[in-house]
């Protein structure tokens, strides 16, 4: 009869991870250490992104449907900097290529990245670039190893220092597949007036950024990281 209880409950499980809808446990955890690579207020800097999701009372992570990222004040990105391109490619061509649709110059960071295939592939890791886009940051995700994986293209849009990724429901063979790590870094580009990204406001002497869920389940979570700076 036990047998019986707990193949029902994987079934079931199975049925929700497939209609793209994974309810989080109270197991749920996200991270997000988001810095600034620069330590002065006003200077060029880069990212440095860690982001993950696990919840060992789940088949899989609830998946992610917006991100909002909001760096310290007056931070800006400038896309028309000379020190970068712009990739303008379509997003078919940015995967078919993959990223090589996009200018060299217009590459601005890499990494990498895991999904989760759960039941059946419950860790698929993935490479991670971004490219400098028209207003907006691209992020492509490809196989990182021979097994295979989904080429993703992700578009975080910027508006003054945020940066707003919505992120689709994302399914393969019937199975829901949801991205539970990246780790990003964005590289210093250009100085003075020509920086791709000059830091904000010095706080207290931190940098503070803010990283802002919307889960595809509606539930939301706020959490902020820091480093240090002066101004």
């Amino acid at each position: 009869m036990r047998t019986v209880k707990l193949t029902a409950a994987l079934l079931a499980a199975v049925a929700l991870t497939a209609s793209g809808l994974a309810y989080a446990s109270s197991l749920f955890k996200q991270t997000s250490v988001i810095t600034l690579t620069a330590t002065r207020a006003g200077k060029p800097t880069g990212l440095k992104a860690s982001l993950e999701s696990s919840d060992p009372g789940a088949v899989q992570p609830q998946g992610l449907k917006t991100l909002t990222i909001t760096l310290p004040a007056g931070t800006r990105f400038d896309f028309k900097s000379k020190a970068i391109k712009q990739c303008t490619a379509p997003e078919v061509e940015i995967k078919a290529t993959p990223g090589k649709a996009c200018p060299a110059k217009s590459a601005i960071g890499s990494g990498t990245a895991v999904a989760n295939g759960a039941p059946v592939l419950p860790m698929i890791p993935e490479d991670a670039t971004a490219y400098a886009g028209k207003g907006r940051i691209v992020f492509l995700l490809t196989p990182a190893t021979a097994a295979g994986g989904q080429v993703l293209v992700l578009y975080g849009m910027v508006a003054a220092n945020k940066v707003t990724t919505p992120v689709p429901v994302i399914t393969a063979g019937g199975l829901n597949i949801v991205i539970t790590a990246l780790k990003l870094t964005i590289k210093t580009i250009g100085s003075g007036s020509n920086a791709f990204i000059t830091a904000g406001k010095c706080s207290a002497g931190k940098f503070v950024v803010r990283s802002s869920f919307l889960y595809q389940t509606g539930a939301t979570l706020a959490l902020s990281s820091s480093s240090k700076c002066s101004k």
